[in-house]
Parts: structure tokens; sequence; C-alpha cells
């Protein structure tokens, strides 16, 4: 039940406290005949009894156990049998039996495939099963997306490819949320399904711990109020399920065991009054822990409905007998149906402002382990996300022959929660890596030819795929001519980066703006044959900005590229007008915030936790193993053993240092498998830390989960901060709960959290520290002072959570994964606004991008535009370009989809979270738009037709006024938090 046996699901294992009395008084049973075959299955919620809301559906995982190809097909059933064609085949036929019969589906990805296969007959069928509500779409993204993992462009993305299949089809929005699986839930899952139009969200995980408390107080479903910023806009009720699969001994699927309706008396084993009694009873257990009188049966679970004949007739009967038994009211029903009954039941409901991480599901056993698997697929996701962005701004200004639409396909699939959250099989991240290169390389011909066209150079622009592995040809097999590079920026600003580029160490080169003039650079020599190139590149606003790579010419030119080579130390102090880092004994000791003079004891260090084998010798969770879902150090076995981390080595650090004009770099080798550079650019307000961790060694038998960690004088009273998918901040206490009182059995693992784009930690009144992060992490504040972040682990072991293998990802050579990235730390105080924060952080998210086109005469002549932005003026510094995109694919041919985020909270920052105003028809240079509407999130439907259920709730209302949008003049005031959407025509 659940991801197959994902979880140790609780709906027959909880022993629940005592509970209310349940309202309604249950009526004695009536007698009834058996009328074998003859059933009458119509019905709906009624008053007087309690209201069973039979949901037939089906939890089809994009890619798990197999591949995305492989469920859909049918195909490699030695793993898994599941074939996603033959459920969508024959549920359509049950439907078309009985029209009282109804069936829920979520995943596009795979509906879309089977659509485009049907005959118009059958696709009219459909639409008909659509139109009388006997089929409904809950959810309708591309896939049910994972909520720890995915960054919130991401999340958007998914959910409008799979809901502008379904407007263009057949003309809907989804209603619903339906998130049965995911293993943790954000507010941002919330606020975004809220934007969509959503009224409800409903989910089969939340913590045991939680879930004991909520079905004893009757409390298993509540309004979420997810962004204090935008208030009471985007509260949503969220119902906690018990699991997704059908209460115990109904489970009618052909590979199911449990017993049948058997009604026909000329045969043995006649067992209708026995199976209604069973169900009521079960019907019972549910009531007492729902607060009305309805409660929801999920009728199937992974990959059910192969043969649909088996459920429906099976749940035909037990409708038909249930309701003659009268005792309670069943009848067919979908989440959306059971949503409105919630709201007419006419209540005030509890509410919850948190967030549903970490989830547990037993005493040990945190699902907080996936928040940093497979690091370097969650790398590359973050990496095609700023991608597409830059392949979708190219192809609306220039016909390339060329689509951003597989990229947009593979980012939908690489969202689902057994994707970017690392839980899949080895072949199948593999698979999601294929699918995302080739959208990468169709999105890479869109900007080839983007970039020939606009800049009117005759040459083949490319991309170095292993720049953060110093690897890429173009840069360094310069010889005598020259290397013409575009720098692509997606951001809706004007910036300004350094940039790094690998060339040779025995050429001296010189780098030019568009205009001709020598960018003065400098290299970082490492006695190697490669060596760094520095410089500083100023790209504007949704546009690219042309450098060019060539041999120094004359003496004059050699002047503007200095050499800088490494050199031991052991001790070192570098600084920028912003900081000053002293090290001692090779490694971080103190950092001077000159901004406002304060310095704080600030140490870094690396360190593993040994992964728990499952062996233990205690009866409590014996055999619960760190793996791929969980994250369980060893530490939780064997209160003896040391509660932090090893050391990588037992050794100091060996340290060499350069300074440059651009930047001042200290080198750090930790051990054979684990070293970081520390950099202070010249008038950057951040401190940058590249790191390489890899392979992990694995010869002595440990599982490792490998921390980089800072410990500081900070008083921070136990309180962190971590980012919700990119936007609201959500307050964390260690060993804390707010909604219940936590009995704390994992104190490393039961305090981890998400970290997507940054994690904090402040003393009030004193200095704050902000770590930004380059992809999704785990991360933690186990003690005052201190943050750690998880970048990788592998894994000897399985978790028993389904997937059935170890997380030991062996990398291109056979030896180990190796991976690379970012960390950007702001230090500052808590007084001091957050502007910098939100750079450090966008830069990461959105870093430029490079394309090469090499020349083989001396220079690279550019008879277009050498600089060109997308925009007219570049928006206000506190709105993201979320999106700007021609939706021709699922639109009109001349709609334009155009986002605008907010990028900070209500009272984050005193200039930056005032309301920003932007004027959409100035806001593309080569675009004029007739008129544009205001739309939900996802642009299916005008939100001036949006209906909500409004939710009363026990606690104040939080009222905000959204941004104003004036049709006629086309300018949009946008508040913090928000995100506007709007479906733009062209002229």
């Amino acid at each position: 039940q659940g991801t197959g046996e994902h979880n140790t699901m609780f709906s027959r294992a909880l022993l629940l406290c005592a509970v209310a009395a349940v309202a309604l008084a249950l009526p004695s049973p009536k007698e009834y005949k058996l009328t074998p075959g003859h059933y009458n299955t119509k019905g709906g919620p009624v008053n007087d009894k309690i209201n069973v809301h039979v949901v037939p559906h089906t939890h089809d995982d994009v890619g798990w156990l197999k591949t995305v190809d492989e469920y859909f097909m049918g195909l490699n059933n030695s793993i898994q049998n599941a074939g996603v064609q033959y459920i969508l085949d024959s549920v359509m036929v049950a439907l078309e039996q009985n029209p009282d019969r109804k069936f829920i589906y979520v995943e596009i990805a795979f509906f879309k495939r089977w659509w485009e296969q049907q005959t118009s007959e059958m696709q009219d069928k459909v639409k008909t099963f659509v139109k009388n509500g006997q089929l409904e779409f809950i959810n309708g993204g591309w896939c049910m997306s994972d909520e720890a993992a995915p960054y919130y462009v991401d999340m958007v993305d998914q959910q409008t490819l799979g809901h502008q299949f379904l407007l263009h089809n057949f003309g809907i929005a989804p209603k619903t949320g339906w998130q049965i699986d995911p293993f943790g839930h954000s507010n941002t899952m919330g606020t975004l399904f809220a934007m969509m139009g959503m009224s409800s969200w409903f989910f089969g995980r939340i913590d045991y711990q939680d879930r004991q408390v909520r079905e004893a107080s009757m409390n298993t479903e509540t309004v979420m109020r997810p962004s204090a910023s935008l208030g009471d806009n985007v509260n949503i009720l969220a119902g906690a399920l018990r699991g997704y699969g059908p209460p115990g001994g109904f489970n009618w699927d052909i590979f199911s065991s449990d017993t049948p309706m058997q009604d026909d008396e000329r045969l043995e084993d006649v067992n209708i009054k026995s199976r209604v009694d069973d169900f009521v009873n079960a019907v019972m257990d549910y009531n007492k822990v729902y607060p009305t009188n309805n409660v929801m049966f999920t009728m199937g679970s992974d990959f059910q409905y192969q043969g649909a004949n088996h459920w429906f007739k099976n749940m035909d009967a037990l409708i038909h007998y249930v309701n003659l038994d009268g005792r309670v009211n069943a009848f067919y029903s979908t989440p959306t149906v059971y949503t409105q009954s919630l709201y007419a039941a006419g209540r005030t409901w509890s509410h919850k402002d948190d967030d549903w991480f970490p989830y547990a599901d037993n005493k040990h056993a945190f699902w907080t382990g996936y928040f940093t698997s497979r690091p370097a697929l969650k790398a590359y996701v973050r990496a095609n996300s700023n991608y597409l962005q830059a392949c979708r701004q190219m192809e609306l200004q220039v016909n390339t022959g060329h689509s951003s639409q597989t990229l947009w396909n593979a980012m939908g699939l690489a969202q689902h929660h057994d994707a970017v959250s690392g839980t899949e099989k080895q072949h199948v991240a593999y698979d999601y890596a294929r699918h995302l290169s080739e959208g990468a390389a169709e999105c890479a011909m869109v900007i080839d030819v983007g970039l020939q066209k606009m800049m009117q150079v005759n040459a083949t622009f490319t991309r170095c795929l292993f720049l953060n592995e110093s690897i890429c040809p173009a840069t360094t097999n310069v010889g005598d001519g020259s290397v013409l590079m575009a720098l692509y920026n997606t951001l809706g600003q004007a910036r300004s980066e350094f940039v790094r580029l690998p060339v040779s160490s025995s050429q001296k080169l010189v780098v030019k703006d568009s205009t001709g003039a020598i960018v003065p650079s400098d290299v970082i020599a490492d006695g190697s044959q490669t060596s760094t190139l520095v410089f500083k590149a100023s790209v504007p606003a949704a546009g690219y900005s042309a450098y060019t790579l060539a041999k120094a010419a004359t003496p004059q030119e050699n002047v503007f590229t200095s050499t800088h080579t490494l050199k031991a130390a052991n001790d070192a102090v570098v600084e920028n007008s912003f900081y000053k880092l002293t090290f001692v004994n090779g490694v971080l000791s103190s950092a001077l915030d000159k901004t406002s003079g304060k310095t704080v004891q600030l140490k870094q260090s690396w360190a593993w936790y040994n992964s728990s084998t499952g062996n233990v010798a205690r009866d409590e969770n014996q055999g619960q193993a760190s793996g791929a879902y969980i994250f369980r150090p060893n530490a939780t076995e064997n209160v003896l053993m040391a509660d932090k981390p090893f050391p990588v080595s037992q050794s100091a650090p060996t340290l060499t240092v350069t300074t440059s004009a651009s930047v001042q770099e200290v080198h750090q080798v930790f051990s054979p498998w684990v070293s970081q550079v520390t950099r202070l650019y010249a008038d950057k307000k951040f401190i940058e830390a590249e790191f390489t961790v890899g392979p992990i060694p694995f010869q002595d038998g440990l599982g490792k989960e490998i921390v980089s960690v800072w410990d500081s004088d900070l008083q921070t009273q136990s309180v962190f901060y971590t980012d919700s998918n990119g936007r609201d901040m959500q307050r964390r206490q260690i060993n804390y709960r707010p909604t219940w009182k936590l009995n704390v059995t994992d104190p490393i693992s039961g305090n981890y959290y998400p970290v997507n784009s940054m994690i904090q930690m402040k003393q009030p009144g004193g200095a704050r520290l902000t770590v930004c992060v380059d992809r999704s992490q785990g991360g933690a504040s186990l003690a005052n002072g201190s943050i750690e972040l998880m970048p990788h682990r592998r894994l000897l072991h399985d978790d028993s959570r389904g997937v059935g293998e170890p997380l030991n990802e062996t990398g291109v050579t056979g030896n180990g994964l190796v991976t690379t990235g970012i960390y950007r730390l702001v230090l500052d105080t808590d007084t001091q606004d957050t502007a910098a924060i939100h750079d450090a952080a966008q830069g990461l998210t959105f870093p430029l991008l490079p394309a090469f086109a090499s020349h083989g005469q001396r220079k690279a002549v550019v008879q277009g535009a050498a600089q060109w932005s997308a925009l007219k003026d570049a928006l206000p510094e506190n709105v993201h370009l979320l999106t700007v995109q021609d939706n021709s694919f699922y639109g009109k041919s001349q709609e334009v989809v155009v986002r605008l985020a907010h990028l900070y909270e209500t009272g984050e920052d005193a200039k930056m979270s005032q309301p920003a105003t932007v004027q959409l028809n100035s806001l593309l240079k080569s675009v004029t738009f007739s008129n544009c509407t205001e739309t939900t999130l996802t642009a299916n439907q005008e939100y001036a037709n949006m209906k909500r259920l409004d939710w009363k709730i026990d606690t104040a209302a939080r009222p905000v006024t959204r941004g104003a949008f004036d049709a006629a003049t086309l300018t949009v005031t946008v508040k913090p938090m928000e995100i506007r959407t709007f479906s733009c025509m062209k002229k």
C-alpha cells in the first residue's frame, strides 16, 4: 500500500486514543434480498447518515522501480507488474458499463500518451465521461510532484504542462490537490494549489506522532494557512488520509487475494452479510477520527485497475448491499465531491501555519535522507530549469525551427516524487537524466540558431557540459584563433557576475567585451596544464552579452591579464570590501562583517555520519537501515556512540592561497575525497565555498552521509530557518513541532529539513548567517550557532521502503560518484536588509549561461547585436521574471504566458518588501500585446472566474488585498510573495 511498499503504513497498525462518540447514532441493519448482477449504485451524500465516499483511483508513478516508458507499456514486469496503458483501457470500458461509476486520474504524462493512441470515437467517449463527472482529473499535473526537492518554478511548470493539456482537450481546470504519496508536504505546495484555484488538498503521509494526536482529537482535516504574506487568499483545506489504499480486506485488484463479494445463493460461501458488516466496521473506525459525517475510502493503490472489472464489479455489489443494509450511505464519489460535502457541513475548522516536514513512519525512520539522495541528479534538474527559461525567452524572439517542449516534458517528469527526490532505482535515474539531456540538446539548438540570427554570426554555438570539472575544449584550445562567447542571463534584472573559464596554462589570453574593449582578467594557476581565467561580465536583463577570448596580440594587451599562483600556507587572511576571513591551522576560524563591524567566530568542517545498517540488537525498530528515503545515523543504534559526525580526516586541511584584483581564494584539501575553495570576489557581498566530494570511500563497509558544518558563537536560541521550495522562510526549532509535543527519538535526522534555496540562523539583535545552496539538500541546526548541510551520501543497505537497492552511486568511473557544488554565505545582522541574501540565492539558482563559437581567424566578427535584452526595461529588483512563454503549443496561436513573482515576504526588507509595479505592454521589446487577461497560476482559467471555497477557521482572519491590475493600461502591482499570471495576446 502506498508507493508499493514505500512505507510502513498506519491504517491498520495505529493504536488510537479514546475519541468522542460519533455524532450520528448508527441505525440497525435492515433485511434485504440478494440480487446477483443487479445492483443499484446511484446515490450521493445525505444529512442523516455517515456518508462513505467511495473513490476509485490508481496511483501511477511516472518512474520509480521502472522507467516511465516501461511503466506505460508494461515492460520489464519482472521488477513490477504494471502497465498504465492497460489501466486506462480497462477503466474506460468499466465506466461505459455503468454511468454511476466514477474514477479519478492524476498523472497527465501517462494520460497524454494514452490519449494520443486513441481513436476519435474513444476520445469522444472519454470527453463524455469527463463531462458527466464519471472521470475526474485530480491535481492534473504532469506528475505528482515531490514537495521537498523541487524548486517552486519547476513545480509551477509541471502543473502548467498538465493543466494546459486538460484545458486544450477537455476545457476543464482541476479543482482538488491530490498528493497522496509524497513524503512530507510543503507550505509552498499549498500556496500554489490555492493559486491554481483549488480549495482542498489531500495526502496520505504525515508523521506517525502527528497522526496519533490528530486522530485522537478528530483533527485529521485542517485549514492550512501556508503564507503569512498572502494571508487568507491562499488558505486551503488539507486532509490527512489513512494512507491511500482501501480499508483492510477490500482490495479487489487482480493481484490481490482479498475476498470478493459473493451473493449468488446457488454457489457456496455467500458472504454478503459478513462483507457488509466488515465494511461498516471499517467505516466506523474511520469516522471516529474524521470531524464530519463524511469519510473517504480510497479504493485503489499503485498501478491498480489493470483489470478494472475486478474492482468495479465488487464495488457495485458493495454499494448496493451496504445501502440496503441502511446503517451507512455509500456511493461513488471523488475528492472534489468529498470537499463539497465537508464545506456543506458548515463547521469551523482548525488551522495550521507550519508545514508537514519532516515525516517519520516510526521512531527511527525519519524520511530526511531523500532531501539529499542523488545530488548530481538534483543539480542537473536545477541547471536545466534555468536552461529551460533561456530557451523559452529565445524562442519567443526568434523562429528557430526547434522547441523548448521536449525539455518542458522532461522537467515535468523530473519533478515526480520518485525522480528529483532521488528515490528511484539506478536505471530509472539514468533514464530521467536521459530525458533531460535530450530536452537540453533540443534547447541548445534553439539557443544556437537564436544567437546566430541575433548576432548575425556564421558560426555554431555550443555548450561546455563539463565546466564544473574545468573541462571546456572551446576555451582550452583557443590557439591562434578566437572564441566568441555569449553569456545569457535569464533574470529580469541586469547583472554583473564574475565568470570562470578553464584555459591552457601555456597561453596568454585576453577578454574583450561587445564593444571590443579589453576586460581586465586574472588567471589562477595551480601548476597544472589548465588554469582558471576570471573576469567580470555585465549582462542585460533577459538577454545576452558577447565576449571574445583570444590570444594576446601585443605586449600592451598582455598587461590586462594577470597570473596568480597558489601558495602553500598554514594560516591565511583574505578580504574584500565586505568581509575579512581568517584561517588558522588550515581551517576557517573567524569572519568579520565590515558593514556592521561585527566579528563572528566561525569554524567550518567536513564530517560524515556512519549510516545505520539496520543490524540493531534491540527490539524496537530492529532492522531499520539508512537508505534512499531514510536518514538514520548509527548514533541512534547505541547511546554510547557519539552523536556527532566523524571528521573526514584526523589531520588538519592543507591550505594554498592566491589573491588577485578579481578574487581571493583559499584552497583546502580536507581529505583525499573532500576539497573546497573559499572565495571572496572583489565587490560581492557573499562568501563562496565551492566543494568537491567523492568518491566516498566504502571499503571499510560503512555507509557515509557527508556534511559541511559551520559552528559559530551566535546565540540562536535553538531556532533556525529554511526556505519552502525557494519561497517563504519557515521557522524551525530544535526538537520541536508547533502542533504537537514531539517525543524525540532521533535527535539528528529528526531535526533535518529540506533546503532548496537557503538555511539561516541569527542571534536576536546580533549577527545573521545565511547559507545559500545550488541544489536541494538536507540541512539542520543541531546546536546553538551551528548549521550543517548534507551535500552527498553513499549507502550500502536498502531502507525497506520499496526501492529495493542501496543508494550506492558509482559515477562515471565506477569508483563512486563525485559531486561538486557551491555554497554562498551571507554574513550580516538581523537588522540589515536582505537584498544581498536574495542576490546570492538568485545568482546560484539562475547562473549566467555561456555558449561558445570558435573561429579560425583572430577576430570574431559580430554583424548584429553583440548585446541584447528581451525587455524594454529591466524589472524592479524585487520582481522575478518567472515565465515568459509562447503558449501556442497548447493555447491560442498568439498567446504568451507571463508570470511575475515578488521575491520578498511582507516585512522582510524595508525597501524590497514594498509592492512593485510593472507595465506589461512595456515588458518585451519585440512583442506588443493587444490585451492581457489575469489568470490562475497555470493559465487555465480567468482569475475573475476562479471560485474557491472560503473555509471558516478557529482564529482571526488575515485579510490581504491583492495588488491591482488595470486591464486598460496593462499595469499590474505585485505585492510580497504574489505570483501574478497573465494570458497576453500578441498584436
